[in-house]
């Protein structure tokens, strides 16, 4: 009788984690107490094929999740599941967190360099995780708050902590927990402060920081050097944003080859910094906002509608307070206005009692009888704006930043709203914050984060590998494609297991590698195929 241990697409995490240097470097950091039988590297390893197991497993269950893994294989020779307790975990997270998480993200991240080569942004944003729990403390200082804040997934009854990224070409460069209560508008320019100079040592000193429209502020414009180049959206908020908006014209702008878009760009100076400001049309949006207004408008004629008719139900003393009750509704209507204004009179009794009144026991009361049109000049502005929005820059020079390579960064940014999502997916790990300190959840950021750049490389290795053999691979459809999610490689891996002896002493043999797995080992390179390979385990 022999033992198998389920190996599936973690043998994948684990080669990518060697070939960055996971444990390398966290251990250097770090450092390594020759009393302990499991180094903060190793531990970090585990943490991280845990977070890319895509199964619901806390730390406290870790050894259950651990013990039908080959984890000689995985990590380290001479390492078992029960090493891997949770006092060996926290005690890890603990050192992560004294050493500087921020830091030993970037020195494991840099090794990634060669996955990002000609790229010329930095995409940076922020996310809010929630979490179950009071966290409260009165004396005691913590690294962050977890309290409440602005909740980008609308959980506003729990409290929550504020994780911020910046990614270049999808792979996260840098990773951060902050305090629940966190303002984007503040930390876009602290981020920048505290670890700008760094992140452009590393990766590159001509990098265009890229920030969504929470950036664009009087204070972090005059903020940032001079040398420093930039590209956010504009808030549409900005008067002066509004009446740039409504003297373009989508007709007059120039095509572009992105299916849809149209652009055209003007020189601007805001914050007293001279900007080149890139007004854009996207025909999918203007159908989109188009449906949106059309919703609106209606929902606001039943609205008026209804507090016209209760309106002329109304008795005023005079003619002036009717006039004025109508002119005080019709200023809030965004798309309608008033028409065909009606003053009824009617006379009433001063007292009450039976009969018919006399003379001079009455009095005139007036009501309001109106209905209400489309504003042709404020549709006409609300109309005038839709589809469009602004992409600002400090790169004045079009040779070195086209308008529309800029419309393309700004648009990539999208790249870290991937990354959150992968982050808060149901079988990442990310859910299951349960930890019940501040740093420990620092820590575990940190830890989420190194585990999205595993698979963020993992995917592009094999892309670029489909790419450069001009191969495809079966998507969840059975279709050939050559840009495959590795969360369907993954799938494809599943009950790849590791066959041992009656007592779990030697391997013999890598069972339910197919014909699909074998291709993806090939197409990754040799040291994936000896970490599956049984001519080369033993």
């Amino acid at each position: 009788m022999h033992i198998s241990k389920n190996l599936d697409h973690l043998g994948i995490v684990s080669v990518i984690c060697k070939e960055i240097k996971v444990a390398e470097e966290i251990d250097r950091i770090v450092g390594v107490d020759s009393r302990q039988n499991v180094t903060c590297g190793q531990a970090v390893i585990a943490m991280v094929l845990n977070a890319l197991g895509f199964v619901d497993k806390p730390l406290y269950l870790f050894p259950e999740f651990m013990k039908n893994k080959p984890v000689e294989l995985l990590i380290s020779p001479g390492l078992v599941a029960e090493d891997f307790n949770d006092d060996v975990l926290g005690r890890t997270l603990d050192k992560l967190s004294a050493n500087g998480l921020e830091e030993i993200f970037m020195c494991v991240a840099s090794i990634a360099q060669t996955y990002t080569k000609n790229d010329r942004f930095f995409h940076s944003d922020t996310t809010s995780m929630s979490v179950h729990g009071k966290y409260e403390h009165d004396d005691e200082i913590v690294p962050i708050q977890i309290t409440y804040g602005y909740p980008k997934d609308h959980r506003v009854d729990l409290k929550q902590f504020v994780v911020s990224m910046v990614t270049s070409q999808g792979l996260p460069v840098f990773v951060q927990g902050l305090s629940g209560n966190t303002s984007d508008k503040n930390h876009f320019r602290e981020l920048f402060q505290t670890y700008g100079t760094m992140l452009m040592q590393t990766w590159g000193k001509d990098r265009i920081w890229v920030w969504d429209s929470a950036f664009y502020t009087e204070t972090n414009i005059k903020a940032l050097p001079p040398d420093i180049m930039w590209l956010t959206r504009v808030p549409e908020s900005l008067l002066v944003a509004q009446e740039t908006l409504l003297n373009s014209n989508p007709e007059t702008m120039k095509a572009t080859s992105m299916k849809g878009y149209s652009l055209q760009s003007i020189t601007m100076t805001y914050a007293g910094i001279p900007q080149r400001w890139i007004v854009v049309f996207s025909k999918q949006a203007y159908d989109r906002e188009k449906k949106t207004l059309e919703k609106k408008i209606q929902k606001e004629k039943e609205q008026v509608e209804t507090l016209l008719w209760h309106l002329s139900h109304q008795e005023f003393q005079c003619r002036e307070d009717g006039l004025s009750t109508l002119n005080k509704l019709s200023k809030k209507w965004k798309y309608h206005r008033t028409q065909d204004i009606h003053l009824v009179e009617k006379q009433r009794k001063k007292h009450g009692g039976k009969g018919r009144p006399k003379t001079d026991d009455t009095r005139t009361v007036y009501q309001i009888m109106a209905t209400a049109e489309k504003d042709d000049k404020k549709m006409h502005n609300h109309q005038r704006s839709l589809g469009q929005f602004i992409v600002a820059t400090k790169e004045l020079d079009t040779e070195k930043l086209t308008d529309e390579d800029a419309l393309q960064a700004y648009k990539d940014q999208q790249q870290v709203e991937r990354g959150f999502r992968f982050l808060k997916d149901p079988l990442f790990f990310a859910h299951a914050v349960f930890l019940k300190t501040e740093r420990r959840i620092q820590a575990m950021v940190m830890i989420m984060g190194l585990a999205l750049l595993v698979y963020a490389i993992a995917e592009r290795k094999l892309r670029e590998a489909l790419k450069k053999m001009d191969e495809t691979l079966l998507d969840q459809t059975g279709k050939p494609t050559k840009t495959p999610t590795m969360r369907r490689i993954f799938q494809i891996f599943e009950g790849v297991t590791v066959l041992y002896d009656d007592h779990g002493g030697g391997r013999l043999e890598v069972m339910n590698l197919g014909e699909e797995t074998r291709k993806i080992l090939a197409l990754f390179g040799v040291e994936y195929e000896r970490m599956y390979c049984v001519s080369n385990i033993g």
